[in-house]
């Protein structure tokens, strides 16, 4: 009788021993299965966060290339490849303990708009006052950086932006000075036409879109905002003076007044706007290839010595093409 119990008993023991361990097993199964569910999102969360981190980063720094490795984020870390030019594919590739996860997308550039080209200088302006002296040459007629004849129309030396305005500064011009003034029609080339009515939606594209912001100063010998083969967006916020042989390509945007002197050369297109009174002024050797706009409720315009403004379709032409804004659109989102 004795041993029957105590077989009955064994018995009992070992399938209940049985029983545990299988529940065990099992449960240690669903434990795994979650704990992997969970790493495996976490992972995917973090390269999802780390798409998003470097499209904002891009968005702020346009030439943002190249490949940065073992960033850390969330308890996991990320690496990410950067790579094209007008079109930028992105790869992100997380961990998170034992699983990974890759996102990638497909950006695509919007262009920098332009607005029309009607002058070698535009002055937008209630209140005009237009002092030119020495061997000034501002002109409408189409010619490269180099110097050489370009082939686009000719359009106006200077262009106001009504016929009263453009009667008082061709009689304010002095004779010596007139023939300077070259493009359509007769020397001195004064034509009339406004700016466009989106004007400072573009001026606000511009800003946005900045590649370098400056504050107010003295740039000289040494400066360079942009080359014609990679040009930049400037963004000048007061007063600017360029000296020595500072040079720049792109696009140029400065909220207040402007001088140039010594041999401070441009290719592309020159903004000078306010809301206060505005002062250009361009002396020595100083050369712009493109076109200038100045914009403001009352203007000074002064330029002395052998100075250059001078219309380049090639020099628009290539921002036009090189230039990007900061937005861009997004495709081809795609998770691994």
């Amino acid at each position: 009788m004795g041993n029957k119990v105590l077989l009955v008993t064994l018995s009992t023991f070992f399938i209940l021993s049985s029983i545990l361990m299988y529940i065990g097993k099992k449960t240690m199964g669903i434990s795994d299965t979650r704990n992997d569910t969970f790493n495996s999102l976490q992972a995917q969360y973090i390269s999802n966060s780390a798409l998003n981190i470097t499209l904002n980063k891009l968005r702020f720094n346009k030439n943002l290339r190249g490949e940065f490795g073992n960033i850390p984020l969330m308890d996991g870390k990320y690496s990410v490849i950067i790579k094209g030019n007008d079109t930028v594919t992105i790869k992100v590739v997380a961990e998170f303990l034992n699983k990974k996860s890759i996102s990638s997308v497909t950006t695509i550039w919007d262009n920098i708009t332009i607005p029309p080209i009607k002058a070698g200088m535009s002055i937008s302006s209630s209140n005009l006052n237009l002092k030119l002296n020495g061997n000034i040459l501002i002109s409408g007629y189409d010619k490269n950086p180099d110097g050489t004849p370009g082939n686009a129309p000719t359009v106006n030396g200077i262009t106001v932006e009504n016929y009263s305005d453009s009667i008082r500064v061709i009689s304010e011009i002095p004779n010596n000075v007139k023939p300077n003034i070259t493009g359509l029609g007769a020397p001195p080339s004064i034509g009339v036409s406004q700016n466009p009515a989106n004007i400072y939606e573009l001026i606000n594209q511009y800003i946005q879109s900045a590649d370098i912001i400056l504050q107010s100063g003295t740039y000289s010998t040494g400066t360079v905002l942009g080359t014609p083969e990679n040009p930049k967006i400037t963004y000048i916020a007061g007063n600017a003076n360029f000296a020595g042989n500072a040079s720049g390509a792109g696009i140029m945007v400065v909220y207040g007044d402007m001088s140039c002197s010594g041999n401070f050369t441009y290719q592309g297109l020159v903004i000078v706007y306010g809301n206060t009174a505005i002062s250009a002024s361009a002396s020595g050797t100083s050369a712009i290839y493109g076109s200038m706009i100045i914009i403001g409720p009352s203007v000074n315009v002064s330029a002395t010595g052998s100075a250059v403004i001078n219309y380049s379709s090639k020099a628009i032409q290539n921002i036009t093409q090189k230039l990007k804004t900061s937005k861009f659109f997004v495709s081809n989102w795609k998770d691994w």
